[in-house]
């Protein structure tokens, strides 16, 4: 559903419409150029990535713990793997059989036919919840952005491939595909602009951005549960998913935030109050299902970091408050 810079951070959520991307992707090269203009007139240079030094030194060491041991060239975590063959052995299908062609016919088209029922749309906007994402990680790596002496960097990478997988896994619980699609043109653009652009002018985008991943994960991993809830069963395995991601997210969100400044905090937190419920709009069939006033109402509230880490313990690690 996002877009994502060179660390992994959403910036853009599944642009769908021609005019509505150029529209953002307008806005965001804007405020690219000011958290750059920010970050620089405030003398702050970014901090090393070491396995060391307060809330980094604890994120090391909970990514070791929860993670395993990394292989760049495979793409592969050690316990995330062993996680994946515990769900294999203990595989969930739903009972319900969903119209095949209709969910292909939607997930090839911008945004979603009208009539389509909560259910469909869910899945709909499941599936394409990492297509740009996807893209620009790939595209970070092949053009040397991921500095393989980096290890949180290189696990921080490596969660967002298994995103991809996770988000397929809950698809494929109703016997659906996901094919792999490249985002919009104007999605790429983005992407490529931001792959080019120096991480310590991005951070802060990519902060705030990862900040709204974790309030539409929470809002696909909530509605998805409350609909399936028939099948207990589908329900748990969904929310199990799902909280394999956020606990990522959230990761994320506090990694950035103990690499940044206050200064770069600051912009961080105000990217997020202006554009989060903007960000959200960019992908029809969550707006479709969720409803722009209960975006706003989850984007309006406070974002509390802490509490979201401690609705996952030993999933989530915030290595610093925003």
């Amino acid at each position: 559903m996002m877009m994502v810079t060179p660390l992994g951070g959403v910036i853009g959520g599944g642009i769908a419409v021609a005019g509505g991307a150029a529209a953002l992707g307008g806005l965001v090269i804007g405020l690219l150029a000011v958290s750059a203009l920010v970050i620089i007139l405030a003398g702050r240079p970014r901090r090393r990535v070491v396995a060391g030094g307060g809330g980094l030194e604890g994120y090391w060491a909970f990514l070791l713990a929860r993670d395993g041991e990394a292989d760049l060239l495979r793409h592969t975590l050690s316990r995330r793997e062993a996680f994946f063959d515990r769900l294999a052995r203990e595989p969930v299908r739903s009972r319900l059989r969903l119209d095949r062609e209709t969910f292909l016919r939607n997930l090839a088209r911008p945004r979603p036919e009208p009539g389509l029922d909560d259910r469909m749309l869910w899945l709909l906007a499941t599936a394409k919840a990492n297509q740009a994402e996807r893209f620009g990680v790939g595209l970070a790596e092949l053009y040397g952005k991921l500095n393989p002496d980096d290890p949180i960097r290189v696990r921080t990478a490596l969660q967002e491939h298994y995103h991809t997988r996770i988000l397929a896994d809950a698809v494929a619980i109703f016997g659906l595909p996901v094919h792999a699609r490249p985002p919009a043109l104007v999605a790429r653009a983005i992407v490529k602009l931001l792959v080019a652009t120096p991480d310590r002018w991005n951070l802060p985008l990519a902060g705030f951005a990862e900040m709204a991943g974790c309030v539409l994960f929470r809002a696909l991993r909530d509605r998805g549960v409350a609909l399936f809830a028939d099948e207990p069963e589908v329900a748990a395995r969904i929310g199990l998913l799902y909280d394999e991601i956020l606990g990522d997210e959230i990761g994320h969100v506090g990694y950035i935030a103990s690499v940044l400044g206050p200064t770069g905090r600051s912009v961080m937190r105000g990217l997020y109050r202006l554009l989060g419920h903007r960000l959200a709009f960019q992908l029809p069939e969550l707006v479709a299902l969720v409803g722009r006033r209960e975006l706003v109402r989850r984007f309006g509230g406070e974002f509390r970091l802490d509490e979201m880490a401690a609705e996952l313990p030993g999933r989530a690690y915030a290595a610093a408050m925003i």
